[in-house]
């Protein structure tokens, strides 16, 4: 944190000091957390993307970037084959939807079994886990493209459900960026899964025209691309995070992995390098007795536990319905272009108001419900359930990840304080921070001017 004569951080502490939410006090361990601003204007200060470290950063970025396009090439892969004769033919199951059904969830099964099993990150570090899920996806896209029968190819697909649960990259890029592009790391990451679905709807247009075997076989074995890119670069390219390091008692090594990473000139004495790492270290002792084994998932049943769990599976609702009616405003909507509607019904052939109206609203529908789908939600689908979730619960509830308290500009550790805090409500003492964070600010500009 800024020193306790720093007049912005004295500002910051009188602010949020007097700040009473729901007739409790905010705790004394909060207001020593929330200079989140000043750390993020250090964080800008201590590091630049024109720099060595912004290449080692866009190195990272990119490895992780593979992790998450191939995710979106295993979802894309199956809906594209599915129109290939061949490999209808092949298997012999025709156009029998069950047996297609059946393959398209297998995948869903498969991460739905393995999620218990993202605790092994605790053990192995999120380099370790990354790789072993872009391992097993590499192997399972082999043994669809080489399958000679349909339960060798329906094995395939199975496993790319327990690797793709495995490959831990949000989680990864939240702990390892800088905290003032954070958020936006995390953002372009989510980007990267559209990257993969458009490669391979790209090659599966131009693979369409063949009609041997090799026509369905080669898109499948194309998805072992991106998974083979990251075991190869991982471990040359990406850092094991600070946290895991903390947690593992190697703290020196965690400080230079700091320093290489989050400053320009890579010296373990800059400050923002104390100030994370102190960080990492309060957050880790607040939890050390309270969760000590990877595998003991009581924690899920405590009071704080259970309030983080109901925001996540909150959140995967929304994220897998994507749609909200809001029958007043969609009321309103109807009743006034139902009255254009009937205006025009002289003005136009009947037939062209109906192919015309069918065309543009599917054509609009499409479009706009992946623009504010991926500009709104997208993003938010791999930083918020790593954000909410504390250190030692990471591994565990990324597996079950499947709530909703403000997390822009508090730190990790502030966002664990915010739903560690005994008696009070996460959603409004997340947003009374911001308030008084941003109050605070101001004053203090007011003050220098």
């Amino acid at each position: 944190m800024a020193g306790d004569n720093d007049p912005q951080t004295k500002s910051f502490h009188n602010v949020v000091s007097n700040e009473k939410l729901e007739n409790v006090y905010i705790e004394e361990v909060v207001v020593n957390r929330i200079t989140e601003e000043d750390l993020m204007k250090l964080s800008r200060e201590s590091m630049t993307m024109y720099s060595r470290t912004g290449l080692r950063i866009l190195a990272i970025m990119f490895v992780q970037g593979c992790n998450q396009a191939g995710y979106g090439v295993d979802w894309a892969v199956i809906g594209g084959i599915n129109a290939f004769d061949a490999w209808h033919s092949y298997f012999g199951f025709g156009t029998s939807g069950f047996t297609y059904g059946t393959i398209t969830a297998l995948m869903r099964i498969g991460t739905v079994c393995s999620a218990p099993f993202l605790a092994f990150a605790d053990i192995i570090g999120l380099r370790g886990i990354n790789f072993l899920g872009n391992f097993i996806v590499l192997f399972a896209a082999l043994l669809q493209g080489f399958a000679t029968n349909l339960p060798m190819f329906m094995a395939g697909r199975f496993f790319l459900g327990p690797g793709s649960a495995l490959m831990s990259g949000p989680q990864y890029m939240a702990e390892i960026a800088p905290v003032h592009l954070r958020g936006r790391l995390v953002g372009i990451f989510g980007a990267c899964f559209q990257v993969g679905s458009i490669v391979m709807s790209a090659g599966l247009i131009g693979l369409s025209t063949m009609k041997s075997d090799w026509g369905w076989r080669i898109p499948l074995v194309l998805q072992g691309v991106f998974p083979l890119i990251v075991c190869v670069t991982i471990y040359l390219v990406s850092p094991e995070s600070p946290r895991y390091l903390v947690q593992r008692g190697k703290r020196e090594e965690a400080k230079k992995v700091i320093a290489k990473y989050q400053t320009a000139s890579g010296s373990v004495d800059e400050p923002i390098v104390g100030i994370v790492l102190g960080q990492i270290e309060e957050s880790l002792e607040t939890t050390r007795t309270a969760f000590r084994q990877s595998w003991d998932f009581r924690v899920f049943f405590t009071r704080v536990v259970r309030y983080r769990l109901l925001v996540l599976i909150l959140y995967s609702c929304f994220q897998s319905i994507d749609q909200l009616g809001i029958s007043l405003g969609l009321t309103a909507v109807y009743f006034v272009f139902t009255s254009v509607g009937a205006y025009l019904v002289d003005k136009f052939r009947r037939r062209i108001l109906i192919f015309s109206g069918t065309s543009t609203l599917v054509i609009m529908w499409m479009l706009m419900f992946q623009i504010f789908s991926t500009l709104l939600i997208a993003t938010m689908h791999n930083l918020c359930p790593v954000e909410i979730l504390s250190l030692p619960l990471r591994a565990k509830g990324m597996g079950l990840y499947f709530i909703f308290p403000e997390t822009s500009k508090l730190s990790l550790e502030e966002i664990y304080a915010v739903f560690e805090t005994p008696g009070i409500k996460p959603v409004r003492m997340s947003l009374k921070i911001q308030e008084a964070k941003e109050r605070a600010r101001m004053n203090w500009e007011e003050q220098q001017n």
